[in-house]
Formats: C-alpha cells, sequence, structure tokens
C-alpha cells in the first residue's frame, strides 16, 4: 500500500493571508498623483501660467462691459388702494343728441356738437377739451397714461366714442415708461365678425342690442384673410380696429390692430417686473371686446375689472439682459484650455 502525503500552502507569505488582496492606500496614491502633476506643471511653467490667467483674462473683460451698461434700479410697485371707474370719469363728458330717445343714461346735448364729436346719437359734449386747450385735454385722459389701481373695464360705447375723437386731436404719444399708450386710443374704429353664419348673426345682433355705436363701427369682409389682407394694407392700416372670428361658439380668436395692443409676435422669458404695457388692453379696447363675448356665451354680464400685480423693488442691469445667454459660452471658452491640459 503506498504512502500518500498530503502537502499543505503556508497560509501566511510576506504578511498577508491567502486569498485576500492587500487594500491599497488611497490618500498615498493621490498624494503620488498630486506630486506628478506638480512636478509637470512646474516643468512647463508657462503653460500653467496661461491656464491659470486665460480664465481671469476672459472674466476681467466683462466688467467694464457691466459697468459701461448701466444698471436700474426699480422700486417696490403697490397698486392703489382706491378704483377707478372708467366709464365714471368719461360718461360726465358724454351726451345724446337733443331730440333721441337713445341712448338711455347719457344726458341730453345742450348745445351741437362739433360733427367729430359723435358716434351716431352718442356725443361728447361741447366743452371737451380740444388741440387749443392741450393742457386741460391731457389731464382730461391722464387716468389712460397712469392706471396704476384695480380699473374697471370700460364699456363698448365709452371706449368706441373716446377712440373716434382720439383719431381727431393730438396725444402725447408716450408715457414717462415709454408705452405708446396714445397709439392704442386712436386706432381705427371699423369692427367685423367672421366665422359661421349662425354664429356672425348671433353676436352681430348681440352688439347691435346692447351697444348703441356698434351700428357705425361694424364692417363686413368675404373672409378672415380679405379683413387681415385690407388691415394689413396702407389704406386700411389706420381704419380697422379689430377683426373678431368664431370657431365655434365657445372657441374665438380676437385679432387687433397691432398699434392698438402689446406686441405678441415674439415671446419673452425675462422677468421684466413691473410692465405698463398692460394698459393698451384697455384703452385699445381688448378686454371691452372679450367680456361682451363673454356675456354672450354665458348669458351673464359680470362686472369686470383688472388689476396689475404688486412687484417688489429690483436691480436690473442692460449687460446681463442682453449677453446672459451667451455667459455660458464665455465660460467654456474661458475653461477650454485648462481643461485641455488635463487630459
Amino acid at each position: 500500500m503506498l504512502a500518500t502525503e498530503t502537502s499543505r500552502l503556508n497560509p501566511t507569505h510576506a504578511g498577508v493571508r491567502v486569498g485576500e488582496f492587500e487594500r491599497p492606500n488611497v490618500l498615498a496614491a493621490v498624494y503620488f498623483v498630486m506630486e506628478k502633476n506638480v512636478r509637470l506643471k512646474l516643468r512647463s511653467w508657462k503653460g500653467t501660467l496661461l491656464e491659470i490667467l486665460l480664465p481671469v483674462l476672459f472674466m476681467t473683460m466683462l466688467v467694464p462691459a457691466y459697468y459701461a451698461a448701466g444698471s436700474d434700479n426699480h422700486k417696490n410697485f403697490e397698486y392703489l388702494e382706491n378704483h377707478f371707474d372708467v366709464d365714471a370719469h368719461f360718461k360726465p363728458w358724454m351726451c345724446r343728441l337733443d331730440g333721441q330717445a337713445e341712448p338711455m343714461g347719457y344726458a341730453t346735448c345742450t348745445d351741437t356738437p362739433p360733427e367729430w364729436h359723435c358716434l351716431g346719437n352718442l356725443c361728447l359734449n361741447s366743452s371737451v377739451p380740444d388741440n387749443n386747450d392741450n393742457g386741460a385735454l391731457e389731464e382730461l385722459l391722464s387716468p389712460w397714461y397712469d392706471i396704476r389701481n384695480s380699473t374697471t373695464i370700460p364699456s363698448f360705447d365709452v371706449v368706441a366714442l373716446w377712440r373716434n375723437f382720439a383719431q381727431t386731436v393730438d396725444l402725447p404719444g408716450t408715457d414717462d415708461e415709454g408705452v405708446n399708450v396714445a397709439n392704442a386710443l386712436r386706432t381705427g374704429g371699423n369692427i367685423s365678425i367672421m366665422g359661421e353664419p349662425a354664429l356672425v348673426e348671433r353676436f352681430d345682433d348681440w352688439f347691435l342690442t346692447n351697444t348703441h355705436t356698434y351700428k357705425y363701427t361694424k364692417r363686413s369682409f368675404k373672409s378672415e384673410k380679405a379683413a387681415t389682407d385690407y388691415a394689413s394694407s396702407k389704406e386700411g392700416s389706420s381704419k380697422i380696429w379689430a377683426v373678431i372670428v368664431f370657431n365655434n361658439l365657445t372657441e374665438y380668436t380676437i385679432r387687433m390692430n397691432y398699434t392698438a395692443v402689446p406686441d405678441t409676435a415674439t415671446s419673452t422669458a425675462e422677468d421684466i417686473g413691473y410692465d405698463k404695457s398692460y394698459r393698451q388692453y384697455i384703452g385699445g379696447g381688448f378686454l371691452t371686446l372679450q367680456s361682451l363675448i363673454n356675456a354672450n356665451i354665458t348669458g351673464a354680464e359680470v362686472p369686470s375689472a383688472i388689476v396689475p400685480m404688486p412687484v417688489q423693488g429690483y436691480h436690473s442691469n442692460s449687460f446681463l439682459k442682453s449677453a446672459g445667454s451667451f455667459l455660458p459660452l464665455l465660460l467654456t471658452m474661458a475653461f477650454l484650455f485648462p481643461l485641455s491640459q488635463m487630459v
């Protein structure tokens, strides 16, 4: 019988147990890598200096541009607590022609107003200031230029008559914020309702029944394209107030003359704080038309008002507004060379 000898391995070898791996010293590895990089950077010191100075140089170039652009400090804006009733402000200056039963709710004109003071039987009385008394005219129309509180949406007749009047006088073009409020008032006065014949007839009758001046502003076109083409022409650019297009009973589009409302051709994502351009929706008549149409759809004419939202004071810089979108690109360019040296 052969003898069998079993040999066994020594469980330890140089202090390391068999079947286990020696754990690397992480801190030592980091130290060696850092030491290596430092030696390499010191060896090519010119490239290292360039890596440090390039980002600083790029950022330094932005500082003069920032201060040259100038900064604006905007104060807190709080809307006034008192309520501004547009109709109550302007109706005392309005009257109906003597001997006319309509429109109701207006005093009879004591004398015959100038022709350009009337729209149908509804007129502005003769005491309304004109260009010969520009200071009084500006004072009368000042609410359009300084709406800072809750404001009622004016009635159709008030907007139509005062817009008709505004085309005959010289109004201050812009307010202190550069908003062209006057353009919203003096844009042409023709309105056209387009869409399904039944809907056109329904809303046309509604406007005729609930307003006194719509019959003098309405205009018919064969199609929406014909209306917009006319509005875009030199002849019609100052004669079209709005084109109302009904897709169905609850879906409609109000297309306004571009000078009567804020520009919506482009959108912006920037925070502009308090913006007075919303007042053009009041003077331009957009909110009035929208309110009338909604009243017909819902069957209830509810008094509506518009209120500007309060805005906390803020600081703005025109350079950051215009160049802010390019800052990521500038940062990339600034660190492009240093990052390339790490590979």
